[in-house]
């Protein structure tokens, strides 16, 4: 019964070393600034990903004065 503790703690420790070295990739290019250079759609078409696309899409649609939210509803 003794043998096994520190076997489960190696384990532990093996286990706990294997994921934390399992981290993705955080080396991720920053967003081009909002413009109408960059804003184009071949330009948004250039960024690989997906999520940072469709955040930088969004705000495209947001800029300049063309763009009112729609008005708080109170249910």
């Amino acid at each position: 019964m003794t043998t096994k503790r520190p076997a489960l703690l190696v384990l532990a420790t093996l286990l706990v070393a294997l994921f934390s070295a399992c981290s993705p990739d955080t080396s991720r290019k920053e967003m081009p600034t909002v413009n109408d250079e960059n804003c184009k759609s071949e330009n948004l078409a250039q960024i690989e990903n997906k999520e940072a696309r469709e955040q930088f899409a969004s705000a495209c649609l947001r800029r300049g004065p063309g763009f009112k939210p729609s008005p708080k509803k109170e249910w």
